[in-house]
């Protein structure tokens, strides 16, 4: 889980968008600066340019720590806390983006000792606690806390009103005023059915109420958390929008135990090796593997062969809707495995 992650962090979600960015927030005048609530209103201006640089550079250090499993408990909540500056930064222009999943997830995790395999820390013999649990649970009540802060101003805002469709006026903004028109948003604008959008209004208000009541059940939560893949992969190809935060969240409930087995079991097939240190080489195998195929996104995207005109990036588009995909393999292969017991 620390490698796949630590990766998906390092390669999407590090906050900024490149030295000509920082550059861009370090020459705006003080009176641009409008700081989110916290730390970030000692300061009166936006920082230097080098500040900058060396702060995203030392998030970019600590991730990569992360990742080899150095000091990792010391590293992942260093992750978190410079990322929650850079997030700070980057939101005292005005606009405040939700994603403060992405500096949560390391910090949380630090502290289910997820450097005690895979890591240097392990081979040193400086990982001694014991792997601990409690950490996915309060991740799992701030998803669905953050939830329902989402669900419950839609009540007060009126999207329960049969005689408005707020969930089509929303596509419609997207598409007609911030030029959100890609994939399929063009067929979702020409779709014209009433009780269609209604029953999206009320299925989102329920859905996003119920995410808090679902933690209370691991069954309801891991339901709750592919319907979620769904909605974002869905307001992806018709909003235009990812979410892509989320879904680091929602991997660490995923059963990271069955996958490393079944890896294992396929790595050793492939390479013949049956001994016990390679189950540390089928983790660095996939740790490479997804480096090049990360690598692969990450250029093709900047170089804007595709989506050269979208709010979306082409990771974006690949990474959610693998995630969609997964969760309609895995729920098609469920319910597969019920329909036999119950007939036989």
């Amino acid at each position: 889980m620390r490698i796949v992650l630590s990766l998906f962090l390092l390669f999407f979600l590090i906050p900024g968008e490149g030295w000509e960015h920082f550059l861009f927030l370090s020459k705006l005048p003080s009176d641009f600066y409008a700081a989110p609530p916290g730390p970030m209103m000692l300061l009166d201006q936006f920082p230097s340019i080098g500040f900058l640089i060396a702060l995203h550079s030392l998030c970019i250090v600590f991730v990569i720590l992360m990742l080899i499993g150095y000091k990792t408990k010391i590293t992942s909540i260093m992750s978190g806390i410079t990322i929650l500056f850079l997030q700070g930064i980057i939101f005292s222009i005005g606009k405040i983006d939700h994603e403060i999943l992405i500096a949560v997830v390391p910090m949380a995790m630090a502290f289910t000792n997820w450097g005690a395999a895979f890591s240097i820390d392990s081979k040193k013999g400086d990982n001694r606690s014991e792997v601990e649990s409690w950490p996915l649970t309060f991740v799992a009540v701030l998803i669905g806390f953050m939830m329902f802060t989402a669900g419950f101003p839609k009540i007060l805002g009126g999207w329960l009103d049969i005689s408005t469709q707020a969930t089509q006026g929303h596509l419609l903004n997207q598409f007609f005023m911030r030029e959100r028109q890609d994939l399929l948003a063009e067929v979702a604008v020409n779709f014209q059915n009433p009780l269609f959008w209604e029953l999206l209004d009320w299925g989102t208000v329920l859905f996003e109420l119920g995410f808090l009541i679902a933690v209370f059940k691991n069954r309801w939560f891991h339901i709750f958390i592919s319907i979620a893949v769904l909605f974002h992969f869905s307001t992806m190809i018709f909003l235009n929008i990812a979410f892509l935060p989320n879904f680091l969240a929602y991997a660490i409930f995923l059963n990271w135990d069955k996958i490393m087995f079944d890896w294992h079991l396929w790595h050793q097939k492939i390479i013949g090796n049956k001994r016990e240190s390679s189950k540390l080489r089928s983790a660095i195998t996939i740790g490479i593997i997804l480096i090049l195929i990360f690598s692969v996104l990450k250029i093709v995207t900047i170089s804007d062969v595709v989506l050269n005109r979208s709010d979306l990036h082409l990771y974006e588009v690949f990474i959610v809707g693998f995630a969609a995909l997964t969760v309609v393999y895995l729920g098609v292969k469920k319910g597969w495995v019920l329909l036999r017991n119950f007939g036989e």
